[in-house]
């Protein structure tokens, strides 16, 4: 008996009103006991779409949501599709189970209507969702069959393009479910999209499954299994997995995720982009005008952008909780970034505002004990407003960046630098150039003298931001050498005192002295 002679007399026998045996009822359980039937010539399941006439065979049990037929002891199942109403757990359960058990499936019921309108919004969308979900979370090894039956006359090539289309978006939402997974629609299924309108095209089919079956069986090199065992291990591995318990919405979830990836990666782009700029600003030792402001209008930007963008897909289930996933990444991302860039211009302010104070130190440093006094508490007061005004411009309170913490611990700074600058090396170099000054200009009051002497000051600054700093010096008679080195080429307030010109590198400052004592 050949293999179509076979699938007619198989069809000729479904389409008696014959009285198949119910798997799964409305209640969503087994209903044992179960045929003993064997599966090594593989398993082909029907889905039919409920309310829709059909050419291929049909079990009418009330109650029943999978069932199976039987010819010559080759199990034959028969599934109830999905509807545009609310999806029973019993409903997802059966067509789950049927992904799990089959080599072959064959989806029924699909007119032009549900072509024109598009398979991603019309009940065999939820349908393929849940045959999806169920191989591509719990059988990633085997491969199947998928036959998608049209109910037209002819299936063009235009009409077969749109139809597959359609399908790999519905099992594009199905992968983006479990992003880390990668999974293509190839590695689990064949596809075959044909016409199914006649008697005639059923036989083909059945014919072509039940062939498809015995081939897909004998290349998946599975041990020979009991029908009842089958199906008893794929309901367990569903029931554990909870597979079965997500809703199985509009196919429109698939452009809901898609949405959702697109605008992460355009908005953290954009994000990147403004990090970077600012990345290279702050590591020449500067400050981001107005940072803390920008960096609120760059949060609520792309928050936004990302929010508007995904609007669509806020509505659905499924994807309405990976949308916030992608929302909470692309926050950490800006905010992680954020704190960063605070907290190192936070140390260059610092860096700036004490260099500069150390400086005015030097400068008005005195030996007259309450004048000194007097000039350090206002250098003090100076550096503490500097740095409070500067940290206004960083601080960004919607990530509890704010200046109150920062402004104390400088404050505590400022009063250790105050405290430990008359035994710092350039206070100690210039009371001794001082001392050294007032000792050579003493002289008895009878004696008549005329001295020369050549005072030499050489500054070196190479490149730097003021990490280092040293003077020496050195006097032989009338004549003096002192020499200074701080590489602070770099630094921004140098810049700003040049001109915006860097220092030169070395700078000679000779100085005729000439003393006359009548």
């Amino acid at each position: 008996m050949d293999l179509r002679l076979a699938a007619t007399l198989l069809f000729s026998v479904f389409s008696l009103s014959e009285a198949g045996t119910t798997l799964l009822d409305s209640s969503g359980k087994i209903q044992h006991p179960i045929p003993r039937l064997s599966t090594s010539l593989g398993v082909v399941s029907i889905i039919n779409s409920p309310g829709t006439p059909s050419a291929l065979p049909d079990v009418s049990i009330d109650n029943s949501y999978l069932s199976l037929l039987e010819d010559e002891q080759k199990p034959l199942l028969c599934c109830r599709g999905s509807t545009m109403s609310t999806s029973s757990a019993a409903e997802r359960l059966s067509l789950c189970t049927t992904s799990l058990v089959s080599s072959v499936v064959i989806v029924d019921g699909i007119t032009d209507g549900d072509i024109e309108r598009g398979l991603r919004d019309s009940r065999h969308s939820r349908t393929l969702t849940a045959l999806f979900r169920a191989r591509y979370c719990l059988d990633k090894e085997n491969r199947q069959t998928l036959f998608i039956g049209l109910l037209i006359d002819e299936v063009t090539e235009d009409i077969a393009k749109k139809v597959n289309a359609e399908i790999m978006d519905i099992f594009q939402a199905v992968a983006e479910e479990n992003p880390r997974e990668n999974i293509s629609f190839s590695d689990l299924y064949d596809l075959k999209i044909v016409p199914l309108t006649s008697s005639a095209n059923a036989e083909e089919v059945l014919s072509d499954a039940t062939q498809t079956a015995k081939v897909v069986a004998a290349s998946n090199e599975a041990d020979e299994v009991m029908l009842a065992t089958l199906i008893s291990e794929a309901y367990g591995k569903i029931q554990s997995s909870g597979v079965s318990t997500q809703a199985l919405d509009s196919p429109a979830v698939a452009q809901g995720f898609l949405s959702c990836r697109e605008a992460y990666a355009k908005h953290a782009k954009a994000v990147r982009a403004k990090i970077a700029w600012w990345k290279a600003r702050i590591a020449r030792g500067l400050i981001v005008d107005g940072f803390g402001e920008q960096a609120e209008v760059l949060l609520k930007r792309a928050l936004g952008g990302l929010n508007a963008d995904t609007l669509s897909a806020s509505g659905l289930s499924i994807v309405s909780g990976y949308r916030l996933e992608v929302r909470t990444q692309l926050q950490s991302l800006i905010e992680s970034s954020l704190e960063e860039l605070f907290d190192e211009q936070v140390a260059n302010l610092e860096k700036s505002v004490l260099k500069k104070f150390s400086r005015q130190l030097l400068n008005q440093q005195s030996s007259k004990m309450d004048s000194s006094v007097d000039e350090n508490a206002a250098a003090t007061r100076n550096a503490a407003f500097a740095f409070e005004s500067g940290m206004d411009s960083l601080q960004i309170p919607s990530l509890a960046l704010t200046k109150d913490r920062f402004v104390r611990e400088f404050s505590a700074k400022l009063s250790d630098t105050l405290a430990k600058f008359p035994d710092s090396p350039e206070s100690k170099l210039k009371q001794l150039a001082a001392i050294k000054k007032t000792t050579s200009k003493e002289r008895k009051p009878t004696e008549r003298s005329v001295d020369l002497g050549l005072d030499l000051v050489a500054m070196i600054r190479p490149d730097g931001f003021g990490s280092l700093q040293g003077y020496a010096g050195y006097q032989m008679g009338g004549s003096s050498i002192t020499v200074g080195i701080a590489n602070d080429a770099d630094d921004p307030q140098v810049l700003s005192q040049m001109g915006g010109v860097r220092p030169p590198l070395i700078r000679v400052q000779p100085k005729l002295r000439v003393d006359v004592e009548l």
